[in-house]
């Protein structure tokens, strides 16, 4: 007889993962010419054309730091923050045909595509950091740890974000279209390209509500050695985050099945 030997959950969930992200790198890369470069260049031109319009060197209106080193510690997080909403909105529906395997579920499809986009973050903020140094810019982060648990927090928020809209997508045909009509203003929203501080007073707290405002500033605290928050909390940030976080765990809880069956 062949012995059989039984796997954990956490085995099976991370030899899934491991095969939907060669299935997701393939798809989604690898049938383009130059598929694995524009992922580098896509977030690199966009810098570069921002540090152009707001100047290379100009250090004005940017908290005392230069402006690619400021526009580089909001964009790129805001940038991860976006695409993860995005890419987790469609995994069910881009993977629909898989969950004939037992073994493939929808948290998987949500779990694998959050690591990957954890995974092309990383690749392009040390692809960016390195060429930053070689230019001359002081990029090097002054506290590498609030910058990584803003990083996490706002990961696990989007996360939550995209766990959500995937099952509303799915639930509500209509919902797909809601999406794209709240990420074209959160660029603007975000205090991606200024700080908080330059906002006047009676307005910041109108854009506090909004928790990517929150992680932005925070990330560009430990970032940039001279800059200072105007007004984000660590406390808001997790308690927003774990809120949602919880929303998306019980919907998710209560619809799984119907996901499957979809």
């Amino acid at each position: 007889m062949i012995a059989q030997t039984s796997r954990s959950s956490l085995t099976v969930l991370r030899d899934v993962t491991f095969g939907l992200l060669m299935r997701e790198l393939k798809t989604r890369f690898g049938t383009y010419r130059m598929g694995y470069a524009w992922v580098i260049l896509d977030p690199l031109i966009a810098i570069s054309v921002f540090c152009i319009i707001f100047g290379v060197r100009q250090r004005h209106g940017f908290g005392g730091a230069e402006a690619p080193v400021f526009i580089a510690s909001g964009y790129l997080p805001f940038l991860m923050f976006q695409n993860s909403v995005s890419r987790l909105q469609s995994a069910v529906s881009g993977n629909r045909g898989l969950f004939c395997y037992r073994q493939v579920t929808p948290f998987a499809t949500l779990f694998s595509r959050l690591v990957l986009e954890i995974m092309v973050g990383v690749l392009v903020a040390v692809v960016l950091i390195t060429g930053m140094l070689w230019l001359g810019f002081d990029v090097l982060p002054a506290d590498p740890l609030a910058v990584l648990a803003g990083y996490f927090l706002l990961m696990m928020l989007s996360f939550a974000v995209g766990m959500i809209f995937c099952i509303l997508a799915t639930l509500v045909k209509e919902a797909d279209k809601i999406l794209p009509l709240l990420m074209r203003p959160m660029l603007f929203i975000s205090a991606v390209f200024f700080p908080l501080a330059s906002v006047p007073q009676d307005y910041q707290h109108l854009l506090l509500w909004n928790p990517v405002v929150h992680a932005l500033e925070l990330i560009r605290t430990g970032w940039i050695s001279d800059f200072r928050t105007a007004g984000g909390s660590w406390s808001y940030l997790a308690g927003f985050t774990l809120i949602t976080l919880t929303l998306a765990a019980s919907a998710y809880r209560l619809s799984r099945h119907r996901l499957v069956a979809s």
